[in-house]
């Protein structure tokens, strides 16, 4: 139960921001939070998830069976560990809490593009891995990726590889910053990332003929518009634009109460029959 706590659970010491974006509370700890220079903030804590996936290199990947339940989701956390607001808030009020999960964190802060642990090194490897926690749940019928942010990235990308039915991406980075990856992220080795995992875009540009994306962000954001723009109109894509301006959307429609009306659109067939 400690490693799913782990993965349920964002952590404190780093505010839970992801380290492109500044804080955006007005506590004094968020306001001296933003005095460090990102680059500090960042190696700081890409040397503390390298300590973490070190020490348990099972933390980055955690399945959580439900065998009454015909569904599964593989949840991507973003770079700052959560999945925008507390993840337990999130699988509660969605209601993913009582189907199968796959919970999955970026230790290595590289849109999980050095996998998740030294047994599970790159993109490649993630994918036969992931696929084949499908395999161990033969009871499951529909399958589902979700995330914010780099998580939304993942979330993508993997769906498009997993042939999964649906995916729900909250302000999806859908083109990689390579210069900013290398100043921030926890891995320099940016030839690592083909131009088609670069470039979301391109790779969704030939469907695999199952998936549908639906794309949520705040409207106001521009940056987050940007990135949803970017792959619309492309086969399965769906743009779902939010009121607001934050970047942490999630957080927007789950103050608005309908954050556990995001996922009624899929297919509730939840129970086996």
């Amino acid at each position: 139960m400690g490693t799913i706590r782990n993965l349920l659970f964002r952590r404190s010491d780093m505010n839970g921001v992801d380290d492109y974006f500044p804080p955006t509370t007005t506590t004094i700890r968020s306001l001296l939070f933003q005095l460090v220079p990102t680059k500090y903030r960042a190696r700081r804590y890409n040397r503390q998830l390298q300590r973490e996936i070190e020490e348990n290199p099972d933390g980055a990947l955690v399945v959580w069976r439900r065998e009454n339940s015909s569904q599964l989701y593989y949840v991507f956390h973003g770079m700052a560990g959560g999945l925008g607001i507390q993840p337990l808030t999130v699988l509660r009020e969605t209601g993913l809490l009582r189907t199968n999960l796959v919970l999955l964190k970026d230790h290595y802060r590289f849109f999980y593009q050095a996998g998740v642990n030294a047994e599970i090194p790159d993109v490649d490897a993630l994918i036969a891995r992931l696929r084949r926690c499908r395999e161990e749940l033969p009871h499951v019928r529909q399958t589902y990726c979700s995330g914010p942010s780099s998580g939304g990235y993942a979330a993508i990308l993997f769906g498009h590889y997993l042939h999964v039915d649906v995916v729900f991406a909250f302000a999806p980075v859908t083109l990689i910053n390579l210069d900013d990856l290398k100043r921030f992220g926890g891995s320099k080795e940016v030839w690592r990332i083909t131009e088609q995992h670069r470039d979301l875009a391109k790779l969704l540009a030939k469907h695999n003929g199952r998936t549908r994306y639906k794309i949520f962000y705040c409207e106001g954001n521009a940056r987050d518009r940007t990135h949803a723009e970017h792959i619309r109109g492309l086969p399965g894509v769906e743009l779902c634009p939010q009121p607001g301006h934050s970047h942490n959307v999630i957080q927007a429609i789950n103050e608005s109460g309908r954050l556990g009306e995001v996922f009624e659109t899929v297919p509730a067939d939840a129970a086996v029959k």
